[in-house]
């Protein structure tokens, strides 16, 4: 019997990488197309199902969030007992999680296609939490942080004149810098330079105790990867 083996590995926990393959199914797997390659719905886990629009297209049999996950996979129509076995599974490894697809009966595999999908999602997902550690670490007074995850030659740039600060300012300035009361992220985009740099935009509605109301912001981030981590090089708002 023809059986399909994929992996790759993801930057993430394996709960992390669990939720991720579930939860976002629609988000990295693409909707146009089923591994059958006919043009369908978007897929979601729903109450032991696994749905594609409107359609069951497979059942779940095993689901233990972390390490394992179990289902059948079938095109529309098709009898559930001619549907095939899929089972993935999620193993820590150093930096993250590697991922481990097998597809019995399947002669046809797009997996390799479907997890690399899999992978650029998980990366955007955590860089974008990356975002969130900075600001846990000005609610912290996390100094310390600062120093460790800003680059050596980063820049930080705001609005208003003689606001640019080196990492030194920085880390100077978090000492007594005032707590967030709002942070509202919209509108993420994340474009790859290659496999060690990444810029990620959005829109921002953001409120400390020194501002007298809500300030909407553009803002811009280049993160690089240096010595297993991301690290900021270059934040900017832009009014």
């Amino acid at each position: 019997m023809t059986e399909a083996n994929v992996a790759v590995e993801v930057e993430v926990d394996p709960a992390t990488a669990f939720d991720l393959f579930t939860r976002d199914i629609a988000a990295w797997w693409r909707a146009d197309r089923s591994l059958w390659g006919e043009t369908e719905g978007e897929l979601r886990f729903e109450n032991g199902a696994l749905m594609q629009g409107d359609t069951e297209v497979g059942r779940v049999s095993t689901w233990e969030p972390g390490p394992r996950l179990a289902f059948s996979y079938g095109p529309p129509g098709v009898d559930p007992a001619e549907r095939t076995d899929v089972e993935v599974r999620f193993e820590a490894v150093r930096g993250g999680t590697r991922v481990v697809v097998r597809h019995g009966g399947w002669e046809k595999a797009n997996w390799a296609g479907l997890l690399a999908g899999f992978a650029r999602h998980s990366l955007e997902r955590m860089l974008l939490a990356r975002l969130g550690d900075f600001l846990d670490a000005i609610a912290e007074g996390n100094v310390e942080f600062f120093e460790r995850n800003l680059t050596d030659e980063a820049m930080l740039i705001f609005p208003g004149e003689g606001n640019t600060y080196t990492k030194a300012q920085c880390v100077a300035a978090m000492v007594d810098h005032p707590v967030y009361h709002k942070y509202e992220l919209t509108d993420p985009h994340i474009v790859h330079i290659g496999e060690s740099t990444a810029v990620l935009t959005h829109r921002a509605t953001v409120m400390h105790e020194q501002h007298e109301r809500p300030m909407s912001v553009a803002v811009s981030t280049v993160l690089v990867h240096r010595d297993g981590e991301w690290r900021l090089a270059l934040h900017q708002w832009t009014q």
